[in-house]
Order: C-alpha cells, then sequence, then structure tokens
C-alpha cells in the first residue's frame, strides 16, 4: 500500500479514521516520540523508509532509528526469535557500522537532522523532525569498549545493551543466564556511555543486569520496549512475548532512578489473548489503538507520568503491530485523553520524557 500521501488524502483519512468506532475526535497537537523503531530497517528497504512525509503527517519530533546488529544471526521460529548461527570476528561490526552509514546517507540525502546535542532536542520538542541514532544490542563491539567512542563519533546517542544474540555484555531475557547479570565489559560499558554521554536502553537485559546497571549508573535510564506485568518473565517461557514482560517491582526501580518505560506495539489477536490475561494490545481492527492507548494509560497510573512513553517497534513486531504508520501513532495520541490522563501528563507520554532522558544522558558527568 502506497505512503505517501498528499495533504489532502491525509486529512480525509484522519476524518475517515475519527469516524470509526472507538477513536477518539480529540486533537494532540504535542510532537511525538517513538523511542524504539526500525522503519525501512526490517520489513522494507530504506529506501522506502519516507521518513519524513510520515514525521510531517504526524508531527513526529524524535524518532530512535535502531540498527540491529546481530540480525544476520537471527531466526524467526513459531515460540520467538532466536540465534541461529554464530558471528566471524569482525562481522557484527562491519554490520553495524554498515547500517549506521546506510541510515546517515538517507538522512543527508533528505536533509533530515540527527541529535548530537541537547540543543537538537530541544528543536525536536518544538516539532521539528529529528532521528536519534540507536543500536539494539552493544555486541558490535566485539569485546573492544574503546570502539564506543568511535560509535559516538558516528553520532550513537541511544544504546541498548543486549539483544538476541549470546553477549559478552551479559544475561538476557530470552536465553538461559551464564554470567549472574553483566559482565565486568558490560559493567564498564555503563559507566562509558555515562561518559559519552550515550542514553543506556536496558530492554532485553535480564533482571540481575537492570539492577546492576542502576547501581553502576549516574544518569536515568530507560527500558524502550516491551510490556510491564505483575511477574517477571522467563528465558524458559513458552513465547518470546511472554519472556519479554518486565515485572513492575523491575519497572519502577528504573524509574525510581528517574528513568522511563516504553510500551511496544505488538497486538495479540483477541483468540490468542486469552494466552495472556495481563496482556495490554489487542490486534482486533476496532479497537487496537484504543487498546493500546489505554495500556499507556495504565502504565501512566502504575509508573508515574513522569516514566512512560511509546516504544513502538515498528517493523520489529512484524504484521501483528498495532501501529504501523506514525499516522496510527497520531491517532493513539489523541485516544489519551479519553484515558482520563491530563493535557501535562500527555505531553510527558508523546515527548517530554523521551527528550528528559536523553538530555540528561548527554550532559557532562
Amino acid at each position: 500500500m502506497r505512503t505517501d500521501l498528499n495533504r489532502r488524502q491525509t486529512l480525509g483519512l484522519l476524518a475517515s479514521c475519527l469516524a470509526l468506532p472507538g477513536v477518539s475526535r480529540a486533537q494532540t497537537t504535542y510532537p511525538l516520540a517513538d523511542v524504539h523503531s526500525h522503519l525501512g530497517l526490517i520489513q522494507k528497504s530504506i529506501a522506502r523508509a519516507d521518513f519524513l512525509e510520515q514525521a510531517q503527517e504526524a508531527r513526529l519530533g524524535l524518532m530512535a532509528w535502531c540498527v540491529v546488529p546481530d540480525g544476520p544471526w537471527l531466526r524467526a521460529t513459531p515460540s520467538g526469535i532466536e540465534q541461529r548461527a554464530e558471528p566471524g570476528k569482525g562481522q557484527l561490526a562491519f554490520e553495524f557500522n554498515r547500517k549506521i552509514g546506510d541510515i546517515k546517507s538517507y538522512l543527508q540525502d533528505k536533509k533530515i537532522p540527527f541529535i548530537t546535542t541537547a540543543a537538537d532536542v530541544d528543536e525536536a520538542m518544538s516539532g521539528k523532525p529529528y532521528v536519534v541514532l540507536s543500536s539494539e544490542g552493544a555486541d558490535f563491539l566485539e569485546g573492544q569498549l574503546d570502539d564506543l567512542s568511535k560509535a559516538h563519533a558516528q553520532g550513537l546517542r541511544h544504546l541498548q545493551l543486549v539483544h538476541y544474540i549470546r553477549s559478552p555484555i551479559g544475561d538476557l531475557q530470552t536465553i538461559a543466564p551464564r554470567f549472574g547479570g553483566l559482565t565486568p565489559l558490560g559493567q564498564s560499558l555503563v559507566a562509558e556511555c555515562n561518559k559519552l554521554g550515550i542514553l543506556i536502553d536496558l530492554a532485553h537485559s535480564d533482571p540481575i543486569s537492570v539492577e546492576q546497571a542502576l547501581e553502576i549508573s549516574k544518569k536515568p535510564m530507560i527500558w524502550s520496549h516491551g510490556w510491564v506485568s505483575m511477574t517477571q518473565g522467563r528465558f524458559d517461557d513458552r513465547f518470546g512475548v511472554l519472556a519479554r514482560r518486565l515485572a513492575i517491582s523491575n519497572a519502577k526501580k528504573i524509574t525510581d532512578k528517574g528513568g522511563i518505560i516504553g510500551l511496544w506495539s505488538l497486538g495479540i489477536s483477541e483468540g490468542g489473548r486469552a494466552l495472556y490475561p495481563e496482556y495490554p494490545i489487542a490486534l482486533d481492527p476496532n479497537k487496537r489503538h484504543k487498546t493500546y492507548a489505554e495500556g499507556i494509560a495504565k502504565m501512566v497510573k502504575e509508573l508515574g507520568a513522569d516514566h512512560v512513553c511509546f516504544g513502538t517497534d515498528i517493523e520489529g513486531v512484524g504484521s501483528n503491530g498495532v501501529v504501523n504508520y506514525y499516522r496510527e501513532l497520531r491517532l493513539v495520541a489523541n485516544l489519551l485523553s479519553d484515558t482520563g490522563l491530563s493535557d501535562s501528563e500527555i505531553q510527558k507520554v508523546c515527548i517530554g520524557n523521551y527528550a528528559r532522558v536523553l538530555k540528561a544522558a548527554m550532559s557532562p558527568t
């Protein structure tokens, strides 16, 4: 389906969406931030990413554009994503540099800026679209912490410690623990990110790694995408969606240190939803945006308005995403007023919280 809509088509689409059951007529004008996106990197080619068109259509101010260095060594299974092979020496670093280079070339061609300073974040909060260069996993370092400064020089400002591949950084949520949390390299990585001004992303890290990172870091951190549950996910859960849940008790440990938690946009069909009674987002086409908004509102009530954000994981959740275009994220933002959130709370969720922790991460230690 084509997404390069002109203004008249866009207004017509929004009008038709507002006529659907369960879609709010309220209009939220705050710029949006997405703390975890793979737009044009997994399901499409980067040439078809249409970032600027989507950003202008939805008034997207900040998008963390996440490369996936371990992607070539992963595979999808009926129960979730797993490692399929072991990368050779230098391959992870090559993949990271290639993908970051592709994004930067795209941005230069389209004249789209990426975040390097706190002043850039302030401009994004006014509605000018900016990209935050991000990596899902620090495995591209291949045990060489010195290479982090090179990545920072390339523009990296948001770094997830681990992903799905077996990592020398520490233990992950989805495979059996090997280290008892972060390795010495992983602990040093947290401190070095603080020093350089890179926001640390704890998503996919196991609970012990999270606690250790919280002890080390002098700056607030983010859990960019996943979902919050009463209980913590386990590596031996039957499905990856269960393993990726974050216990509310652990979420509060992150927020107590000033951090924020993002809710992804993975929808579960009505038939499958019974398997996960706490799961917040339904794939039902008549209420998918509504359930995402309600999931965000529930997190605000549980964690506080200063600690919740959108982490859509666009393209990373495949065909089960309830938000696949940023105009849909705008519809979700519009629905937040129907959940009882105040204007100030909505502004924080939409962009204020991510802007705050990003600026804090980039501030001098």
